[in-house]
Parts: structure tokens; C-alpha cells; sequence
């Protein structure tokens, strides 16, 4: 079978709804305008019955996660999210990111990203959710870009001093943040991954796969 297709399986512990999701669910995250939302509302926002994919990105000016980001953009469509089971429930992609709200414009032209994006400056959420810090196989392109790292770290120093000033070059986010995937079903944790280096995002058939799955994932 192709790697491609292998599902992580996340530990019960990963899926619980322990005191750290419960206190994830009330930090606030900004929009692209500045407006701020609690992470909980932007998962339960549309009903209990929705089935919601979280994907958290590296910081915005990461040339791996921007050519992710258009994939899955063209991959997990409202079309194609329709055609999943019915036992799955409808269900909506939310891209969360970890630098200054003002990169979140500039994000979605960059990467024409037609899901909703917002972010968590203070970087509280992705510590309160355990993502990892550290840029292994920052050297090894991921299976989702085919820019090599010398492109990608040229493309990503263009974009950043492009912004107009130092200042601002460095608020894209931790360059040793990573992110992952997070599946929520009546306003519980149902899939977890968590990514391990800097090119770990799961695929977009993975992500089909995983929605797919009755009942969400493992508890």
C-alpha cells in the first residue's frame, strides 16, 4: 500500500477531551480585519452536527506550507467534502496560523486559499494543544511542494523583506513552530496529528480519508 495512504493512529490520550482542550476551546484567535473569536466557538459556531477539520500551519512566510495550503485548498472543496459519507455529517476546513493578523491577507493572496484562516499570535494554542517545536527535515522537501529548500528558502526571505521593514519580516511566526491536523465531531477531539518535523502535514487524500471515517477517527 503507498505511504500515501497510511492514516496515523493517534493515542487515546491524543483524542481525549481532557483540561487542556477544555482551556484551548476559550483562547482567542484574531482574523484577517483583528477581530477575535474563542477557538470553541469557531469549532461548535455551526451546530453540533458539523464535523470540523482544523488544519494549524508553520508561520506564514514557510514555502512548504503555502504550496500545502493551495492543495488542500483544491482538494478538500465543498463539492468534494459533500460526496464523504453521510454518517460523517457536513463538515468545514479552518486553516489557523501562529504570526501577526496582518500576514493573513497577504497569506491568502499568496497562497489563494479559499478556506478561512485566522490566527494565534500569542502562539497560547498551539502550546496549549502540544504541538512540537523544531525544524527537522527543514533540508527535505515534503511530498505536497515541489520547490527545493535553496527555492524555498530564497521565496521565503523575498516575501519576508518585502513586507517593508525588518520589524515586520519577523512576524510571520516561530520558525520552529510546527502545526497539524485536528478533527472535532460534536464538539469532540475525535483525530489528532501532530506534526514531527517541518514537512509532516497529512496529505489531502489523507485528511479525506480521515473525515471519512465513521464516527471520526479513534477514541
Amino acid at each position: 500500500m503507498s505511504t500515501e495512504h497510511i492514516i496515523p493512529n493517534p493515542s487515546p490520550k491524543e483524542t481525549t477531551d481532557g483540561e487542556d482542550l477544555y482551556e484551548a476551546y476559550e483562547i482567542e484567535l484574531q482574523s484577517s480585519v483583528g477581530n477575535t473569536i474563542r477557538f470553541g466557538d469557531l469549532i461548535a459556531g455551526k451546530g453540533s452536527n458539523i464535523t470540523t477539520l482544523v488544519i494549524f500551519i508553520r508561520h506564514f512566510f514557510c514555502i512548504y506550507d503555502q504550496d500545502y495550503v493551495r492543495t488542500v485548498s483544491n482538494h478538500l472543496t465543498d463539492s468534494i467534502l459533500n460526496t464523504l459519507p453521510v454518517t460523517a455529517g457536513p463538515s468545514q476546513v479552518i486553516i489557523i496560523g501562529c504570526g501577526d493578523p496582518a500576514r493573513i491577507v497577504p497569506y491568502v493572496a499568496e497562497t489563494a486559499a479559499t478556506l478561512p484562516v485566522y490566527t494565534d499570535p500569542t502562539g497560547k494554542l498551539y502550546s496549549k494543544l502540544h504541538m512540537k517545536r523544531n525544524v527537522t527535515g527543514i533540508t527535505r522537501p515534503p511530498s505536497y511542494t515541489e520547490v527545493s529548500f535553496l527555492r524555498a528558502l530564497g521565496r521565503t526571505l523575498k516575501q519576508m523583506f518585502r513586507t517593508g521593514g525588518l520589524i515586520r519580516a519577523f512576524r510571520g511566526g516561530p520558525w520552529n513552530l510546527n502545526g497539524g491536523e485536528w478533527v472535532f465531531r460534536k464538539g469532540r477531539c475525535v483525530f489528532v496529528h501532530r506534526m514531527e518535523s517541518i514537512g509532516d502535514h497529512l496529505t489531502a487524500q489523507q485528511l479525506l480519508e480521515v473525515l471519512g471515517q465513521e464516527g471520526g477517527g479513534t477514541e
